[in-house]
């Protein structure tokens, strides 16, 4: 039924309501509750609204009843909620106490638990102690095993070592040498060990290996007297490796170091005096290059072959040695306290080896020697020998036997020059030969300076000259050669103008001095006697111009003036002596001063024959300066008081300057 409507007032607003106070409210708790309304904050109006909202949760719940029955309502539903939750706790209680049940089982279980590791741990902590105990233990055996396993690797042979050092069936090869090797570090590692406290180890450890030593180096000695015998008796070596480090390690064996030496020496002595011997007398593979011996016809060429052959196969020989050692031949190799210097080694094997040539080489040499070929050819042939002399003693020891014969050689080779030498100066004095008129130089004297032309030549190219040493051996002094073919030479030039006018020998000898000298100019070395062959010709030229002024002054006519000058003392004046008087110096004057307007400045048709246009005017210069020391010695002595001449002017129609401005053209 349709409720009646009910008339709402319309509202009052606060601010046109008067002011009332509580006291004269006509309803004192609607009151209160409006003034609590009124006077509420922000959170309480949170939770009023709040509270509105859980009420409007509330199903089946209308506006009547919640007027009339709020209180109830918000009870019942209350108890609801309570009941619900009294019912969800109920199953949480049970779920704990299930679970109190469990943790009371699993403590119980714990409990025993505990109670049986406490057990165990006192049952088993004499265990851990002894596991302790014997992990150190085995700790420590470890170690010693590593340690053993160590100084048995370090101190003892494998089997595969033993076997190849060993067996004579197995072959010598970088195995044996690696195993070879290791016996000896271990036999040196010893020699450490008896210097400390496990001695007794080093000597058992030493005469354990002491079988396997010698068995090893048994095999390495007859396995390198093979090699020796076989491999080193061929013309070629191609050096094996192998033989290389067995000599190293025989080393520690002397005995058998030089056993072996001695075996490679022979065999490179044979094998090299065959090679020489074949080179000389079948040449090459197939005869090429030819036979040395062809070339026995010409000395110089046939010694000069056979020096080369000896010069390259020692370089060889030399080279394939060291190539042996494998060693710097500077050093000495201490092999285990053995101390060994290769390269007295390599001298003493490339001495033998190339004495095999000595023999051989030495009668041919000595066959071409004694038939005395020429002059230039002996000199050649000597200075060739010299050269390979110096040559091959680089390359070997001193006094070695090659470089001894080769010594020899070249000594006897100087012999037979200088014997050469002295047959061609018996045959120069025993055949003299005339100058010609022209005074030119003879034929022989000709042929002689170019003999010495080509032996200064030779001598010039030689290593002596190119290196300025003789490389230690006693030199053979060139000047001794250079006065050999000289002084005869000048010799027959003297003797062959001994019918000739002083002058004329003068000239003569002069211009053979003069050839000779230029012959020698380009050589430095030939200084020595170029200064005494200029002496000689100064004092021949000197000579010359002495005779050259006699000749002039007595032109002048004043020789006798001059004599008296030397005769006269010192007391006595010169006008007193016999036609020294003033008027017979006058007349002797003035013929002087008719010679003066004579006299020419070319030359005399003598002095010409000088083949030096530098000596004539030397012998010209040099007569008119001794013409000129007269005039000055005449005018000096007319001039003084003591000679007793009133008015020299009227005896010296010139001064001594006058002369030397005539004669300027000769000073």
């Amino acid at each position: 039924m349709e409720q009646p409507k009910t008339q709402t007032p319309p509202p009052i607003s606060i601010a046109d309501s008067p002011s009332l106070s509580i006291s004269n409210k006509p309803n004192k708790p609607l009151a209160s509750k409006l003034s609590k309304v009124l006077n509420s904050s922000a959170s309480e109006d949170a939770r009023i609204k709040a509270a509105l909202t859980s009420l409007s949760n509330i199903p089946d719940l209308d506006e009547a009843n919640l007027r009339r029955n709020l209180r109830g309502t918000i009870e019942k539903k209350e108890i609801e909620t309570n009941r619900k939750f009294l019912f969800a706790f109920e199953k949480v209680v049970k779920q704990f106490e299930c679970l109190e049940i469990q943790m009371e089982q699993m403590e119980s279980v714990c409990k025993d638990m505990k109670q049986r590791i406490v057990k165990a741990e006192s049952q088993t902590a004499d265990m851990i102690e002894q596991a302790d105990i014997m992990q150190e233990h085995s700790a420590a055996c470890s170690t010693q095993i590593a340690v053993v396993d160590r100084f048995l690797t370090k101190f003892t042979l494998s089997d595969q070592e033993i076997k190849i050092l060993s067996t004579m069936s197995e072959p010598v090869d970088n195995e044996f040498f690696d195993a070879l090797q290791h016996l000896q570090q271990i036999h040196s590692d010893c020699q450490l060990l008896l210097t400390t406290k496990n001695q007794t180890a080093g000597r058992e450890i030493m005469e354990s290996m002491a079988l396997y030593q010698e068995n090893a180096y048994d095999k390495l000695y007859k396995w390198t007297q093979y090699e020796s015998r076989t491999s080193f008796g061929s013309d070629s070596i191609d050096v094996s490796s192998l033989m290389a480090k067995a000599l190293r390690a025989l080393m520690l064996r002397p005995v058998l170091f030089q056993t072996i030496l001695d075996e490679i020496a022979s065999a490179r002595h044979d094998a090299v005096a065959r090679a020489f011997l074949n080179a000389l007398t079948k040449g090459g593979p197939g005869g090429t290059p030819r036979p040395i011996e062809l070339q026995a016809p010409d000395p110089l060429r046939y010694i000069g072959d056979m020096l080369a052959w000896v010069h390259q196969a020692c370089a060889s020989e030399k080279e394939m040695l060291e190539s042996l050692f494998q060693r710097n031949i500077e050093k000495y190799e201490d092999v285990s306290g053995i101390t060994v210097k290769v390269s007295d080694t390599i001298s003493d094997l490339l001495d033998c080896a190339m004495e095999g040539t000595c023999r051989p080489l030495k009668s041919r040499m000595e066959q071409v020697l004694v038939l005395q070929p020429g002059a230039i050819t002996s000199y050649k042939v000597a200075n060739l020998v010299q050269f390979y002399t110096m040559t091959l003693s680089k390359l070997m020891r001193k006094n070695a036997t090659l470089e001894r014969i080769l010594y020899e050689m070249t000594e006897l080779a100087y012999k037979y020059f200088f014997k050469t030498l002295n047959a061609q100066a018996d045959r120069l004095m025993q055949s003299t030969e005339s100058p010609s008129r022209s005074l030119s130089i003879a034929p022989t004297v000709r042929e002689m300076t170019i003999q010495l032309k080509e032996i200064l030549a030779s001598y010039d190219s030689s290593l002596i000259v190119a290196t300025n040493s003789t490389e230690g051996f006693p030199e053979f002094d060139f000047s001794e050669t250079l006065d050999a073919i000289i002084e005869p030479l000048l010799n027959t030039c003297e003797l062959s103008v001994v019918k000739l006018s002083k002058m004329d020998q003068d000239i003569y000898m002069v211009n053979c001095l003069y050839h000779i000298q230029t012959v020698m100019i380009p050589y430095d070395f030939t200084e020595q006697k170029r200064e005494n062959i200029a002496a000689r010709m100064n004092d021949l030229l000197t000579d010359m111009a002495q005779e050259e002024s006699n000749k002039l002054i007595e032109q002048a006519g004043l020789t006798q003036i001059k004599e008296a000058l030397e005769i006269k003392d010192a007391e006595t004046p010169l006008s007193a002596l016999p036609h020294m008087d003033s008027e017979s110096l006058a007349r002797a004057m003035s013929k002087f001063d008719s010679f003066l307007v004579l006299i020419s400045a070319d030359p005399s048709p003598q002095l010409e024959k000088l083949s030096s246009t530098q000596h004539c005017q030397q012998v010209q210069s040099g007569a008119i300066r001794l013409l000129l020391d007269t005039y000055r010695d005449i005018n000096k002595a007319i001039e003084d008081p003591k000679n007793g001449y009133e008015d020299p002017s009227l005896i010296l129609p010139r001064t001594v300057q006058d002369m030397e401005a005539i004669f300027s053209f000769a000073l």
